[in-house]
């Protein structure tokens, strides 16, 4: 049997995480809307940032009359996993362009990155894999953009008893679940949810940076343990 192409490879393996993050689109759409935001200041936030978290993020400080340069600096903590993503995406783009890389850079996401990193066996060539990253990361950005514009207009109306936000937490586990595929990233994922419950109400969401560090820390230790057979 023929395999499919990658690119419609990657945007298959999207379709079961999509129906996660489009509650998390129609509830930013719904802030921005509330924040008396225009639909062309909402889709300026949507394309320059894309990152959900630190977008709810800026509109609800914008609507504190927050200073600029504190929305700024609170959008660039929130993201700083994204430098995570990226170290680890760095060994598969060995060799690709500069304008490729910054194309995904654009378009990584958790999603995203989840997608690639739990599939490379879909892909034997770094060619195959940008093709398949596309297709994954495009699929993603169209659904986030569409559902975000859906919540701009519609997003007011939907009963507060649906609970829409619950939806933002649970895509998130959708991701991480089925990459807890050994001991330690297991110890890992318990030690993450703890220090991020500890650390939830450090100013400037300070908890998830520091969580991050923290738990990267410990795994990076118990790797040097199984690596010398302690483990």
């Amino acid at each position: 049997m023929k395999k499919s192409h990658p690119f419609t490879r990657g945007i298959a393996l999207m379709v079961p995480i999509v129906p996660g993050v489009i509650p998390f689109g129609l509830i930013m759409g719904t802030a921005a809307a509330n924040a008396n935001l225009s639909l062309s200041e909402t889709l300026g936030i949507n394309l320059m940032v894309f990152a959900g978290a630190s977008q709810l993020a800026a509109v609800d400080l914008m609507n504190q009359n927050t200073q600029s340069l504190v929305i700024v600096l609170t959008g660039l903590v929130i993201n700083l996993r994204m430098l995570l993503y990226s170290a680890a995406m760095a060994p598969r783009l060995q060799g690709v362009s500069f304008w490729k890389k910054s194309f995904v850079a654009y378009f990584l996401t958790d999603q995203a990155y989840a997608v690639v990193a739990s599939n490379e066996d879909l892909y034997a060539s770094t060619s195959d894999m940008l093709v398949f990253y596309f297709g994954a990361a495009v699929f993603m950005s169209l659904a986030w953009h569409l559902s975000v514009i859906l919540g701009f207009f519609f997003g007011n109306i939907t009963p507060t008893s649906l609970s829409l936000d619950f939806a933002v937490p649970l895509s998130f586990m959708a991701l991480t679940i089925p990459t807890l595929t050994s001991r330690i990233h297991i110890y890992v994922a318990i030690v993450a949810s703890i220090f991020s419950v500890l650390l939830h109400d450090l100013p400037y969401h300070l908890g998830l940076l520091v969580t991050a560090v923290c738990s990267i820390s410990i795994g990076a230790l118990l790797l040097h343990y199984k690596n010398r057979r302690v483990l």
